[in-house]
């Protein structure tokens, strides 16, 4: 096989069954929410909101959202990183989103909302959709996760803590 080529996508397990929109529990914390985009920046308009790793799926090559598509797209990388199966997903995207990370913003709109890029360094880098829930609020879905890319991007937020349920 030519090192150029990517390799095909890793499959998930038959047994994870769960409907894309189902929102996958923080591996430490055991809560749906993964944390708390605060707005640091005049130069975001769009509002704060909680953080969600949904069970999502894979469409294809760079279209996909959630932790199959995570798998499915960087599957053969996590596991080179130490994230070895399927179920590891939410231990690298938890690894990423952590009180006091900085987000970016590149400013490419999408439905009429910027996507955010999370950086922790080395760790890593999560893209957040942000989707709304009612007037003037929005929550924010992990699209993918991954390494190895420096986003260019203004500062706009931070991650805060865990909202106590």
């Amino acid at each position: 096989m030519s090192r150029f080529k990517a390799l095909p996508p890793q499959t998930v397990p038959a047994e994870f069954v769960y409907h894309e929109d189902f929102n996958i529990a923080h591996p430490l914390t055991g809560l749906e929410c993964w944390g708390v985009v605060k707005v640091t920046s005049q130069l975001l308009s769009q509002p704060g909101g909680v953080i969600y790793l949904r069970a999502g799926k894979h469409i294809g090559p760079h279209k996909g959202f959630g932790v199959r598509h995570i798998w499915e797209e960087r599957g053969h990388d996590l596991i080179k990183w130490g994230y070895p199966t399927f179920y590891d997903v939410p231990r690298f995207v938890s690894d990423i989103i952590v009180p006091g990370t900085n987000i970016v913003c590149e400013f490419d709109a999408m439905k009429g909302y910027e996507r955010l890029i999370v950086l922790r360094g080395r760790k890593g880098c999560v893209v957040l959709s942000a989707w709304p829930i009612g007037e003037g609020e929005i929550y924010y879905s992990v699209v993918t996760a991954y390494r190895n890319r420096t986003p260019n991007g203004k500062a706009v937020a931070v991650i805060e803590g865990f909202p106590i349920p």
